[in-house]
């Protein structure tokens, strides 16, 4: 249930899973939030298909349908009322988009300070997402110190992990911004769990995910050569047939 409470009231979810994951095979994997203000800015971090936007899905569905009343996603829950709800999962471009990556970056963290309230609840996939580091970064910083004064319930996801760890460590930032980081458990072979646990990933593991999905230099320049193969085939056909 909702709860209530002022500034630097905790929140704690138990079991917290995504519904809209339970007709996928295997379904959701539960996962248990606890933090000690409600009112801090926590970062997630951690690999591609590692759950980090199902997970801020999650807490989204979980606060809508605590505040209309409803029971949430979670064997247990304590909230904080929100007086507005924010949520913006990144997307890829599309022909009619007026603007390149940058300007539709731009534009979507506009909208964030359009739409949101004093205390509102906050989600942002991929936060700077169309930016490069050097320019995205300087950004981020930004958004974070705004989202403070706002006083924001706010959960943003980043694949900028140098950036994220050097936040982390330290300690006057993250006072400043008010702070937590979560990142993608991972187990002894470099997997996710879909759990999550304190900290900064350190790496994205671009290489075990492209493995995964056969894009290594064997396996590419296996196609290569089958293409190669195939192309000499058919100038061979074509060579054999009468003129």
């Amino acid at each position: 249930m909702p709860g209530t409470g002022g500034a630097g009231a905790p929140r704690e979810l138990v079991a917290l899973f995504n519904p809209l994951l339970l007709e996928t095979n295997g379904g959701p994997t539960p996962c248990t939030l606890r933090a000690p203000r409600h009112d801090d800015t926590v970062v997630l971090t951690g690999p591609n298909s590692g759950g980090k936007t199902r997970l801020l899905q999650a807490l989204a569905l979980a606060q809508l349908l605590a505040q209309g009343g409803f029971f949430v996603p979670a064997s247990e829950a304590r909230l904080v009322w929100a007086e507005a709800m924010f949520l913006s999962i990144s997307e890829g471009s599309h022909a009619g988009q007026r603007e390149g990556r940058l300007g539709m970056e731009l534009m979507r963290i506009r909208s964030v300070f359009e739409s949101a309230k004093l205390g509102a609840f906050v989600v942002v996939d991929e936060l700077c997402s169309g930016t490069n580091p050097g320019e995205g970064e300087e950004i981020f910083e930004m958004v974070l110190g705004l989202l403070r004064e706002l006083g924001t319930q706010a959960f943003i996801s980043t694949h900028f992990l140098q950036f994220a760890a050097g936040l982390a460590f330290s300690p006057e930032r993250v006072a400043r911004y008010g702070l937590q980081f979560l990142q993608v458990e991972l187990d002894s072979v470099q997997a996710p769990t879909y759990q999550f646990v304190a900290g900064v990933a350190r790496s994205s593991l671009a290489q075990l995910t492209a493995s995964r999905l056969g894009v290594t230099r064997e396996e590419l320049g296996a196609l290569v050569e089958r293409h190669k193969r195939l192309a000499r085939h058919t100038s061979l056909r074509h060579k054999a047939l009468p003129p």
